[in-house]
C-alpha cells in the first residue's frame, strides 16, 4: 500500500518580496495547480475554484481566513466549501494554515503577486513520512490571458517546489460565472 503524498520534506521557498496583505485580501480564481493526491482531499473534483482571502477579526496581525469555494465536477455541480485559517505570519506572505483543530498546519507561503496574479505553495509533512504539497495559480480574472499564467508557471517551475515532477492541471472556469 502506498500512501497519499512524497517522500521527503517540504521545500521552504521565500514570500514574493512584494507581498502586502491589501494586495493579496479578495477573491482570487483558481486558474490550475500542481497537487499530489493527498493534498488534493476537498478539491480533487472541484471546477470553479476560487480563494477568498480575507483579514480575521481578534487575532494578530496578517492572520486571515481563506475561503476556499468550488463546484463538483460541473458549473452546475454541487457547491463545496472549506475555510482555512492563515496564522503565525512569521514574515509578509508566509503562514501556518489550519483547517480543523485538530489537524496538523501546513506552511502556506504566497511566493508570487502582483495586481493579476498569484502563485501561492502549501505544504506538509506528515509524521516525517510523507509529503502533500500544492502550487496554486491563481488570477483575479477567471479567465486571464494565456501568456500570462504561462509567465507565472514557469515563475513557480523555477524554484523546483514540484518535487514529484506532478503535471500541471487546469483549473475549468469557463461556465461558471
Amino acid at each position: 500500500m502506498s500512501l497519499p503524498g512524497v517522500q521527503g520534506k517540504c521545500m521552504f521557498p521565500s514570500p514574493s518580496s512584494n507581498f502586502t496583505l491589501s494586495g493579496y485580501y479578495g477573491v482570487w480564481y483558481e486558474i490550475g495547480k500542481i497537487q499530489t493526491a493527498g493534498g488534493a482531499a476537498f478539491e480533487k473534483d472541484c471546477v470553479c475554484t476560487t480563494i477568498d482571502v480575507q483579514p480575521r477579526t481578534g487575532g494578530q496581525h496578517g492572520d486571515s481566513t481563506a475561503l476556499n469555494s468550488c463546484r463538483k465536477l460541473t458549473p452546475t455541480g454541487k457547491f463545496l466549501n472549506a475555510t482555512g485559517q492563515l496564522t503565525e505570519m512569521n514574515r509578509p506572505g508566509k503562514w501556518k494554515e489550519g483547517f480543523f483543530f485538530a489537524a496538523p498546519k501546513v506552511d502556506y507561503t504566497v511566493i508570487y503577486l502582483d495586481k493579476n496574479f498569484a502563485v501561492e505553495y502549501d505544504c506538509g509533512d506528515i509524521l516525517d513520512l510523507y509529503t502533500n504539497y500544492c502550487i496554486h495559480i491563481m488570477a483575479r480574472v477567471p479567465n486571464p490571458d494565456a501568456a500570462g499564467v504561462q509567465a507565472v508557471l514557469n515563475f513557480a517551475e523555477k524554484l523546483a517546489l514540484n518535487t514529484e515532477n506532478l503535471p500541471y492541471q487546469a483549473t475549468l472556469q469557463k461556465g461558471c460565472w
